[in-house]
């Protein structure tokens, strides 16, 4: 299940437009390179859960489930991640359900985290990352096994080593039995009380690619890490669609250019995402902004940090 219902405030003025899981990354819908991982994991049903902006997320798959069977659950009253799960209990047979985050960039070995699930014989098994030292991260706290302490403080405070939960989970589906579908979310609702009661809960850290597209900052910032990595359809720092046109002379550096793009001549973007139909006129100079579909940078203008679009002008975070 791919959770994909959130309002997506804190990625504002972005999801003005549409939803999260329906942004572009790397000149793909988000949902594509979840997909992606989830194919490549074996996974041949899918469901997505739906609030703010659903056709953006219809729409940003058109059909193309790739390979894979495609459903939708539709709140209509915003659930929580936990009562998003309870609501289409009725999709889940008795296997593990495989829960992901709609607002992330991830390149895990789900096949290893399944294989860590079934040798604990664990009720939930989470997917950890290395607790960074900044934010305002709470910590999924374990013991030496990687048996789970406390989840975000919950049930109480422990003792042990710190990790950053990626939102990447296994859970058995009979855990959702009998709880009611409203809003709740799992730290609070679920994992807490489980480990009270003693459940096998238990992390695995997974190496490789994982971003957090939570904000219009980390949009940008995390798209030109993957860039620098070669990730997905990526080469020599770029991401150029075939149909964007380039002038004579532009300087395109660390950046991504969607579909219908125009670069005039002698321009310079650097460091900056173009979506579908952007403009960049002669002469123009653009670093570390986002150009949404319909922006216009004029003839040898100068745009930096910025968030533009067709009815959006405003400072990058």
């Amino acid at each position: 299940m791919i959770l994909a219902a959130g309002l997506g405030t804190r990625m504002q003025p972005l999801t003005g437009l549409c939803a999260k899981p329906a942004l572009p990354v790397l000149n793909q819908p988000l949902l594509h390179w979840t997909l992606e991982a989830l194919r490549r994991a074996g996974v041949r049903d899918v469901l997505i859960n739906t609030h703010h902006r659903p056709a953006s997320i219809r729409g940003a798959l058109a059909g193309r489930g790739r390979g894979m069977r495609v459903s939708y659950s539709h709140e209509r009253r915003l659930l929580g991640s936990l009562g998003g799960l309870v609501k289409a209990r009725g999709f889940f047979g008795r296997e593990p359900i495989l829960i992901v985050n709609g607002d992330m960039v991830f390149d895990f070995d789900l096949l290893r985290m399944i294989e860590r699930h079934r040798s604990t014989r664990a009720v939930a098994t989470v997917s950890l990352q290395p607790f960074p030292r900044q934010g305002s991260y709470r910590a999924i706290v374990t013991d030496s096994r990687g048996r789970l302490l406390s989840f975000g403080g919950h049930p109480r405070p422990a003792r042990g080593r710190a990790w950053h939960f990626t939102g990447v989970q296994l859970l058995d589906p009979a855990l959702l039995d009998g709880l009611p579908a409203v809003y709740s979310e799992s730290p609070r609702d679920l994992y807490g009380p489980l480990i009270a009661a003693g459940a096998r809960i238990f992390g695995v850290h997974l190496e490789g690619a994982w971003y957090d597209l939570s904000s219009p900052p980390l949009y940008l910032s995390s798209q030109m890490q993957l860039l620098q990595q070669g990730f997905g359809n990526t080469r020599d720092g770029v991401c150029v669609a075939a149909t964007a046109r380039i002038g004579r002379g532009a300087r395109i550096r660390n950046a991504v250019i969607g579909d219908g793009s125009r670069i005039g001549r002698d321009a310079v973007v650097q460091d900056s995402i173009l979506w579908k139909g952007a403009r960049v006129g002669e002469g123009a100079r653009v670093e570390a902004s986002l150009l949404a579909s319909g922006a216009v940078v004029r003839k040898g203008e100068r745009v930096r940090g910025r968030i533009r679009g067709r009815s959006i002008d405003e400072r990058l975070g």
